[in-house]
């Protein structure tokens, strides 16, 4: 009897390892390995203003102003790519908010463009401080040019740059508003593609037997290695976003989107909760595709959603505007 009650536990031990290892090895292929997501190569605009700024960290980020020539400015929105991604993809989403009235600053992330790369640093799919970081750049020097600073401000950013965008909306109140498109968390994202993962390297039979809270623990492990090995921090949104719900939050996503899921769009807009947050599901749009499916519904919404900057432009004036938060 004690041979067999030692076999099985030996054997239950050797299981387990292999569980925790398949689940390590999901985990790192997970957060390591970026999909690919084809962000479009897209080239000057003649249109606009070529500029540069510097991070607090001394980098330095190129960025280019559409501004507006032939009609008064309606406000300025904040623009904020995806990863891969560089400043003229702007217009591609921007285009119809341009001809309504909004000026557009867009900016290359650092380590993409013609912004600096920083040494040791590899960009991948999740948000990190260094993107909120270069986001806090662009609004200090908002804050510089006069030209720029008593225009009312919004932001808007797609993929990758829509979690920036909100991140950094959530310590600066001088951001009105936010519009986002195929935005996401670095959690609810983990969490939604780690079964995906494990059932790739563990028979279903077993991966039935893995806890909940097992997965959470070696997605928390995973997270704060890999924060280790690539010298960075997630950020984790979600902590963040009380902060916004008094605030104009337009979430946009795809139906078809096969990386930003549905279900994690809806989590996020749960995340928001406030009375003047909006989730807008675009049927057959893939991620960062909505306005190639459905291009007038895009624009019009963008552009109503925008336009609450114009009726905010004499309390700018008159209470003066909120100062950019010194904390990233």
């Amino acid at each position: 009897m004690a041979w067999i009650i030692a076999t099985c536990l030996v054997a239950i031990t050797i299981m387990m390892v292999v569980i925790q290892l398949a689940i390590s090895r999901a985990v790192m292929r997970m957060l390591e390995n970026a999909p690919p997501l084809n962000a479009g190569d897209f080239g000057a605009d003649s249109r606009a203003t070529e500029l540069n700024f510097e991070t607090e960290d001394g980098l330095s980020l190129h960025a280019c102003h559409f501004k507006q020539k032939e009609q008064s400015s309606r406000g300025l929105v904040l623009f904020c790519h995806e990863l891969g991604g560089n400043r003229w993809s702007a217009m591609s989403y921007c285009e119809g908010l341009f001809a309504a009235g909004f000026e557009i600053l867009s900016f290359d992330f650092r380590n993409h463009g013609s912004s600096d790369k920083q040494a040791g640093y590899e960009p991948l799919h999740w948000l990190t401080e260094f993107e909120v970081a270069d986001v806090h750049g662009a609004l200090q020097f908002i804050e510089s040019r006069d030209e720029l600073k008593n225009q009312p401000l919004g932001i808007f950013g797609v993929s990758r740059g829509g979690s920036a965008a909100l991140a950094a909306a959530s310590i600066s109140a001088c951001i009105k508003c936010v519009a986002c498109e195929s935005a996401y968390s670095t959690r609810s994202m983990m969490s939604l593609f780690s079964q995906r993962w494990i059932s790739l390297l563990v028979p279903q039979w077993m991966s039935g037997w893995i806890p909940a809270w097992h997965v959470e623990l070696s997605l928390t492990g995973g997270r704060l290695y890999s924060q280790f090995k690539r010298k960075c921090r997630y950020v984790h949104l979600e902590q963040t976003l009380a902060s916004l719900k008094n605030r104009p939050v337009l979430l946009i996503s795809g139906h078809r989107d096969n990386y930003v899921r549905p279900e994690i769009a809806k989590h996020l807009h749960e995340s928001l909760s406030g009375e003047s947050t909006e989730l807008w599901m675009v049927e057959k749009a893939r991620h960062n595709g909505a306005r190639q499916a459905n291009l007038d519904s895009y624009d019009s919404r963008l552009i109503e959603f925008f336009s609450s900057l114009a009726a905010r432009q004499i309390d700018e004036l008159t209470a003066g505007r909120p100062q950019v938060s010194e904390t990233v």
